[in-house]
């Protein structure tokens, strides 16, 4: 696609898994899948948002590359509580 006609070079990227499915690699090998097709079609960063707290996405984006650049305060909803949520991105 010609550069005139991209509406984005950012891209805000999840990846849900099973609760059986997690600590097998299946986070890690979907990401990677992910990021490459992403570079193959011009984007230039990635970035996850996740909900705190929550080590094992945490470590899991940090493993692929990302690094924090955000954290908001009591920004999002879920399970009747109020979360914090942080943000982080890699470039492609």
């Amino acid at each position: 696609m010609e550069r005139a006609l991209r509406l984005s070079f950012s891209v805000e990227s999840s990846v849900y898994l099973d609760a059986n499915s997690v600590g097998n690699g299946y986070g890690t090998r979907l990401y990677e899948h992910l990021f490459a097709a992403l570079k193959a079609c011009g984007m230039h960063v990635v970035i996850g948002g996740i909900a705190l707290p929550n080590a094992a996405s945490v470590a899991l984006h940090e493993k692929l590359g990302l690094k924090k650049v955000a954290h908001f305060s009591e920004v999002g909803f879920k399970f009747d509580n109020w979360i914090d949520v942080g943000y982080w991105q890699a470039t492609l």
